[in-house]
């Protein structure tokens, strides 16, 4: 028999983490049982860069496709499609992207033509983005605990706790509204503050007014990433958008007129599939690191996991 060779502590190839417990359920039904194991989770359980948050939400859409495209079928692939129908004849015109463009609001000789139309759109982005950062908030956080939250289960949760997620995006838009009289800082200030109200809703079951006082309680300690991150979050997400709406706009050159609006439609709702996952994977990972530095979150769920194991 050989006898293994010596070699350096750290001179293993550095393995995935895996998430800290993997308990069946009691009571897991065969359907459970069916289901693929869970995957690693997106970032280590450790403090974060800005490139990990921006990496790991993605990681997030590639860990669990199926669940991620589940929750947006459920939470926002029908807001999207009564969004494209209302606007229909904005889309003609313009396009769904066209409509977060506070110039499309007016036609060449100044008039207000579409101000409802943009107004509408914000608002059905906003309500998408905050049903599905609180489900993937859920998803996310059973990861880390080693639980396997299905798709169903975690739309379930946002759903029972839309009206929290809802009522504190409309409180965080009034802040920001408040905050346009600054120039526009206020605004992009009270967006950073507020930039994981959904995550702390669903994952720390908070009301409307608490999770936006937990929000700024945790953002206003790391100013620094809180102002730098949701402006590389919409670049990433603009980029995205401009290159799905490429071949739908290309499409319109061939299509009949009339069927303009439905191409468009189609281009936004799949570049949404991508966008909005993202966008709220950031928010969700953003919290957990926050709470890492802040609070040593990561030492209290090892804690639980050798406890439980």
């Amino acid at each position: 028999m050989t006898e293994p060779t010596w070699a350096a502590p750290d001179s293993a190839p550095v393995q995935p983490e895996r998430p800290l417990a993997a308990e069946e359920p009691a009571g897991a039904t065969r359907r459970d049982r069916d289901r693929p194991p869970l995957p690693p989770v997106p970032v280590a359980l450790r403090p974060m860069t800005t490139p990990d948050l921006l990496d790991g939400a993605f990681a997030i859409i590639k860990r669990r496709p199926r669940d991620v495209l589940t929750l947006a079928a459920v939470l926002l692939i029908p807001i999207e499609v009564l969004s494209a129908v209302l606007l229909r004849d904005v889309l003609d015109a313009e396009g769904l992207t066209g409509l977060a463009d506070p110039t499309t609001a007016f036609g060449e000789d100044g008039e207000v033509v579409g101000a409802g139309a943009a107004l509408t759109s914000l608002a059905v982005g906003t309500v998408s983005l905050a049903l599905l950062a609180g489900a993937l908030g859920v998803l996310v956080d059973g990861w880390y605990r080693g639980r396997d939250v299905s798709a169903w289960e975690a739309a379930g949760v946002a759903l029972r706790r839309s009206w929290a997620l809802v009522l504190g995006t409309v409180l965080v838009h009034v802040l920001e509204g408040i905050g346009l009289l600054a120039f526009g800082v206020g605004a992009y200030l009270v967006m950073a503050l507020c930039h994981v109200v959904s995550p702390a809703v669903t994952v720390e079951g908070l009301g409307p007014l608490a999770a936006i006082r937990r929000s700024v309680q945790l953002t206003r300690r790391r100013i620094g990433p809180a102002l730098t991150v949701p402006g590389l979050v919409g670049l990433v997400g603009l980029l995205i958008g401009f290159g799905f709406q490429s071949v739908p706009e290309l499409a319109t050159t061939v299509v009949p007129d009339d069927w303009d609006w439905l191409v468009r439609a189609a281009g936004q709702i799949a570049s949404q599939l991508v966008v909005v996952p993202f966008t709220a994977g950031v928010a969700v990972l953003f919290h957990l690191d926050l709470r890492i530095r802040l609070e040593a979150h990561d030492i209290e769920l090892r804690s639980r996991a050798l406890l439980a194991g």
